[in-house]
This record gives C-alpha cells, sequence and structure tokens, in this order.
C-alpha cells in the first residue's frame, strides 16, 4: 500500500478517493488536538503517520500512531534542526539532504532516523528552486521509508539530542548571498568545467 500511496495523477486520486469510502482517510477540519478526531485515529489502530503539515506535534497524537509520525525534513540530522537549513547548509558550505525521522515533542529531534540521504542542491538556480526540489523528493522519501520499516532486519539510526544544532529562518541578506552561491554553480554547470579555464 505504501507505494500506492506516492503515486502522481489519475492513479494517486483514484487510491484517495478508495481509502477515503473505506474510511482509511480521514479528511477533517478539527483541531489535531481534538478528543474525537483522536479517538477516530485511535480507532484505527495505523502503524504510521506522515507529517505534511508545519506544526509541533503533541504527544497525545504521536501515540495514536504506533511507531510514530514520520517526517521529511530537508536537512541531515542532527547537524541541521530547524528553519532555513538547507540554507544554512550551504552557507557553511555543508552537505545538503533529507532526514525521514520519527517526531518527538521537539524540533527535529526524534531520536529514530529511518533514512539520511545528502541531496546535491547545487543544479537548481535559487534557493526557491533548491527547496521545491527537496519538497518534491517526500513521497519518494515516505516510500523508501516505509519499505525500510517493514524488513524485519532493518536497524534505525538515533539521533544524540544533545549533538547538533538548532537553527533559526535565514534572513532576507543571507538568503541573497545562498542565492548568489547557488547561481554560481548553476552557471558553471550550464556552462561545463571547461568554460572556467
Amino acid at each position: 500500500m505504501a507505494g500506492e500511496a506516492v503515486l502522481s495523477g489519475p492513479q494517486a486520486w483514484f487510491w484517495f478517493s478508495r481509502a477515503l469510502v473505506r474510511r482509511r482517510l480521514i479528511v477533517t477540519r478539527r483541531t489535531l488536538d481534538d478528543e474525537v478526531l483522536l479517538g477516530r485515529i485511535r480507532g484505527l489502530r495505523p502503524d504510521v503517520g506522515l507529517h505534511a503539515v508545519g506544526v509541533i506535534y503533541r504527544r497525545q497524537l504521536i501515540e495514536c500512531f504506533r511507531l510514530g509520525i514520520l517526517n521529511p525534513h530537508i536537512g541531515l540530522l542532527p547537524e541541521y534542526r530547524g528553519r532555513s537549513v538547507m540554507e544554512w547548509a550551504l552557507l557553511n558550505g555543508d552537505a545538503t539532504g533529507i532526514t525521514a525521522f520519527f517526531v518527538d515533542e521537539g524540533i527535529d529531534t526524534g531520536s529514530v532516523i529511518v533514512i539520511r540521504r545528502e541531496v546535491d542542491v547545487s543544479a537548481h538556480r535559487d534557493v526557491a528552486a533548491a527547496k521545491r526540489y527537496l519538497f518534491s523528493l517526500d513521497g519518494e522519501m515516505f516510500a523508501e521509508a516505509l519499505r525500510l520499516l517493514s524488513d524485519e532486519d532493518f536497524i534505525p539510526l538515533h539521533q544524540n539530542v544533545d549533538a547538533g544544532k538548532r537553527w533559526y529562518v535565514m534572513s532576507r541578506l543571507f538568503t541573497g548571498v545562498v542565492d548568489r552561491l547557488l547561481a554560481k554553480c548553476f552557471e558553471r554547470d550550464v556552462r561545463g568545467p571547461a568554460a572556467d579555464n
């Protein structure tokens, strides 16, 4: 079923409509801490939740899922927790990537990491394009994480909560610097390495 969830186009609409009719997909306007909603989720006895909103989850919701809620964070944990982490990594000359991990009540501090993958974003002209690319990989990361979790021999990584840093939203000034860094990489890729000689 995990592979079906990352389909696009008509296949995805078919899967979602079938899940909705079978009451395996909940669409609601209730808040995430609403007791009625929590009761419905608990009644489904789900194994894994997939993070798709910009909130910090409370323990009562996280505990509705047997394994927890997976988040495809566009930073390499534990070094890059928080906001604008792709930009900070680029500014610091570090690798960019995605970490799929189970959330806790903190900000990117969940101790169980399922996948930690470096992803090169130098082929993108600016910060917005690079972030769109990383976010476009969410479905692929979810599918890979669910596949790994279904393997009885899988051993997750563990994140040390005391390691790493929490980063905050980058200012426009610094974002402009990162845009220029990406533009240089993009132009070099377009022209080719021989053009630099």
